[in-house]
C-alpha cells in the first residue's frame, strides 16, 4: 500500500509526506564506512535546545557562565550557547557567553543557532565581531516533505534561502553550518537538491537532524551512509553532524550509531533535557565514549556538571538514571554482595566496580554501596562491617544485624547499624 493510500486524508500527489529513512536499506559498501575509532566531538546543546523544555527553568546569566565552565571541566569542547536572533536580551546574553569563553581562554568552540533569516544571521555575525572569537553559525531550515506541505514551502525557496545565508556568513567571516531539520523524514530527491546547493556554495559542514525522534538506528545509518556516498561520489568533502531527539527512546542509540559512522560532531544536552521527551543525553554519551577508551573526559567533573545543572535548571535526576542516579551503585541482593565483598578483599577497586556493574563507580568519584535490608544475606553485613572498620568475623554481630534487617522494611541506615553493634551482646 502506498503512503497516500495509507493516509487517505492526504492529497494523492503528496505521497512523500510520510517518507522515513527507517524504510531504506543501509548502504553496506565497505568504502562508505568510517574508521571504527570514534573520534567525533560531543556538542553541548544544553543552553540552546535544552532550554526549550517547558519544565526547565531558564537560569540567570551568572549560572549560565558557570554551566559553560562545568562543560569545559568535563571535557566538552564545543557547544551551542544560544539563539541570539530571538531578541535583544538573548543577543546580549550570547555576547556575554562568548566573551566569557574568550576571557577564560577555554579550549572551546562556540556556536549559535539561527534560522535562514537575515536578522538571525546578522545577530550571530555581530557577536563574532564584538567578541573577536571564531564562531559557528548553526543555521537551520526544515526540509522534509511533511514540513513543506504544512508550511506551504517549496524546495526552490529552501535552495534560495540557503544560498543567501551562505553568502551572508561568508561576508561576515563566520563558519556556516547547514542544519537540516527533520532530515530523517526527507526524501533522497529533496536531499539531493539541497546537497547540490551545498556543493555549489562550498558548504563543508552539514548537520542531519532527527527533529522529532523518528529514527531507528538502522535508519540513522542508512541516512548517514547515503549522505556520505552522495558527497563522496561528487568529490566534495563534508563533515557530518548528528542532532537527535528522544521521542522513541532511541536518541542515545542513534547518536552512538552516528559516532560509529564517523560523524564529526554529535549533539546532546546534559541529562537529556529538551522539548517533548528531550534530546540525546550528553552525559550518557560521555560515559559511553569513556568506556570505549576516550580519555578526554573527566567523569567526576561530569557528575558535578549534572548535579549543578539539575539544581539551576530545576530538574531532578531520577534515582535509577544511568551513571548519575542515586541508586545506580547500590545493591541489597546477597549474591551481588558476596561477589563485591570477595573483590574488595582482593584489594582491586576496578575489579570490585566491574563484578556487578559495567560503569566503574570510581570514575565518577563514587563507590559500590551494599545495603542491608530484608532480602540481604550475611555477605551484605560483612561488607558493611569491613568497609566501616568493624570486625566482620563476629558471627553473633552479623546475626543480630540480619535479624533486625529482616524484621523491618527498607535498608538499615548507618546510624541503625552502629546502634545494633553497640547494643549487641
Amino acid at each position: 500500500m502506498s503512503t497516500a493510500e495509507s493516509h487517505p486524508d492526504m492529497p494523492p500527489d503528496t505521497p512523500d509526506v510520510w517518507f522515513s529513512w527507517n524504510d531504506m536499506e543501509a548502504d553496506a559498501d565497505p568504502a562508505a564506512e568510517a574508521p571504527l575509532a570514534c573520534t567525533g566531538l560531543l556538542f553541548d546543546e544544553t543552553l540552546r535546545d535544552g532550554l526549550q523544555a517547558p519544565n526547565v527553568t531558564n537560569p540567570g546569566q551568572d549560572r549560565k557562565l558557570r554551566l559553560v565552565d562545568h562543560m569545559v571541566r568535563s571535557g566538552i569542547r564545543a557547544a551551542d550557547l544560544g539563539f541570539p536572533g530571538s531578541g535583544p536580551s538573548a543577543a546580549r546574553e550570547c555576547l556575554d557567553l562568548a566573551r566569557h569563553v574568550a576571557a577564560a581562554r577555554h579550549p572551546f568552540s562556540v556556536g549559535y543557532a539561527g534560522r535562514t533569516h537575515p536578522a538571525d544571521v546578522h545577530a550571530i555575525c555581530e557577536i563574532a565581531q564584538q567578541a573577536q572569537i571564531p564562531l559557528d553559525a548553526y543555521v537551520f531550515t526544515g526540509v522534509s516533505p511533511i514540513r513543506q506541505y504544512v508550511e506551504d514551502w517549496d524546495v526552490t525557496t529552501i535552495e534560495r534561502t540557503i544560498r543567501a545565508t551562505v553568502r551572508s556568513c561568508t561576508h561576515e567571516g563566520v563558519t556556516f553550518v547547514l542544519v537540516l531539520e527533520d532530515a530523517v523524514r526527507c526524501t533522497p530527491e529533496v536531499l539531493g537538491r539541497i546537497y547540490d546547493v551545498a556543493i555549489d556554495t562550498g558548504v563543508n559542514r552539514l548537520c542531519l537532524c532527527d527533529t522529532v525522534g523518528a529514527a531507528l538506528p538502522h535508519g540513522t545509518a542508512a541516512l548517514i551512509r547515503w549522505t556520505r556516498r552522495y558527497f563522496t561520489d561528487r568529490g566534495h568533502l563534508v563533515d557530518l553532524e548528528w542532532h537527535g531527539h528522544n521521542d522513541r527512546g532511541l536518541a542515545l542509540a542513534n547518536s552512538l550509531t552516528a559516532l560509529s559512522l564517523g560523524c564529526a560532531r554529535v549533539h546532546g544536552t546534559i541529562l537529556g533535557i529538551g522539548e517533548r521527551t528531550g534530546n540525546a543525553s550528553l552525559d550518557q554519551l560521555v560515559v559511553n565514549r569513556t568506556l570505549e577508551g576516550d580519555d578526554g573526559y573527566d567523569l567526576t567533573a561530569l557528575r558535578e556538571y549534572a548535579e549543578y545543572a539539575a539544581q539551576v535548571l530545576d530538574v531532578s535526576i531520577p534515582q535509577n538514571y544511568p551513571a548519575l542516579g542515586a541508586d545506580v551503585f547500590k545493591t541489597s541482593a546477597g549474591v551481588h554482595a558476596s561477589a563485591i565483598l570477595k573483590a574488595h578483599e582482593k584489594g582491586d577497586t576496578l575489579l570490585k566496580d566491574a563484578v556487578y556493574s559495567s560503569v566503574p563507580a570510581a570514575l565518577l568519584g563514587r563507590e559500590q554501596d551494599v545495603l542491608v535490608d530484608e532480602v540481604s544475606g550475611a555477605s551484605n553485613v560483612r561488607y558493611w562491617l569491613t568497609t566501616h572498620g568493624f570486625d566482620s568475623t563476629d558471627d553473633n554481630r552479623v546475626k543480630a544485624i540480619l535479624e533486625r534487617a529482616k524484621a523491618g522494611r527498607g535498608p538499615l541506615t548507618d546510624a541503625q547499624m552502629r546502634q545494633i553493634i553497640a547494643t549487641a551482646p
